[in-house]
């Protein structure tokens, strides 16, 4: 089952190109965006989406929900953090209302 989830999610991500975003693109919650960066981070392990320090190590993979918060709420996005105990790195999402990834950069600097 878990391969299957693994393996939808992938096809889902293909068809998005860069973006994730929530299937009806209403506004979204800081909730739904901790779950899009969350989903997210472990795609930048393997994959280049923009991402300007490149992919991200594996260690990236083993993050829980607790290592992510939202940092900002903005008019139009949220910024989301998402720290790497491991790394002693922090990435930061801002994510659209909608819930597409604007960005992800390795500073708070939107």
């Amino acid at each position: 089952m878990k391969i299957l989830t693994s393996a939808v999610l992938f096809i889902a991500l293909l068809g998005q190109g860069n973006a994730f975003a929530h299937s009806n693109h209403n506004v979204i919650s800081g909730q739904t965006a901790l779950s899009v960066a969350s989903k997210s981070v472990k795609q930048l392990t393997f994959k280049d989406f923009g991402f300007e320090v490149g992919k991200l190590d594996a260690s990236w993979k083993a993050l829980k929900d607790s290592h992510f918060s939202v940092v900002d709420v903005l008019e139009d996005s949220f910024i989301i953090s998402a720290k790497n105990i491991a790394s002693e790195n922090t990435i930061f999402f801002r994510i659209a209302n909608n819930g597409k990834i604007l960005n992800v950069k390795n500073n708070n600097e939107f």
